[in-house]
């Protein structure tokens, strides 16, 4: 099943090169989903993150403990100004079972890894004072 998620999220990688324009500008883009967006990829990749929120909010019943999911949403509320709840999504999906994601850059990465790398850039840097 891994396996069908990596392949799935690469074929959707290399149909969308915004998808890795947004990894590159900082923002790790987890692509596992298929050609339906279930993980709003494509609106996250493009900016439209009410419209990611609207897909991702409310599939709490189905992937409450998905780190794909979690991080993507995480995206989304930092994406729209609501760091707090930015920062929730980020912590559950540092917490949830750990999984490999396959990243819109086409990059392999630990769940826990990519959750730990996005809460990192939320929290404000002393050396910036």
């Amino acid at each position: 099943m891994k396996k069908v998620a990596v392949m799935m999220g690469l074929a959707l990688a290399a149909m969308t090169p915004n998808l890795a324009q947004a990894a590159a500008e900082g923002q790790d883009l987890v692509v596992v989903a298929g050609p339906e967006g279930r993980l709003a990829a494509n609106a996250l990749a493009t900016g439209r993150y009410d419209a990611a929120l609207r897909k991702l909010e409310p599939m709490q019943v189905y992937g409450e403990n998905d780190p794909a999911r979690l991080i993507n949403l995480g995206n989304a509320y930092a994406g729209v100004g609501r760091l707090a709840q930015a920062r929730e999504a980020y912590r559950s999906a540092h917490f949830a079972p750990e999984t490999v994601l396959v990243l819109a850059n086409g990059a392999e990465e630990s769940s826990r890894t990519v959750a730990m790398r996005a809460l990192t850039r939320l929290n404000p840097s002393y050396a910036m004072r």
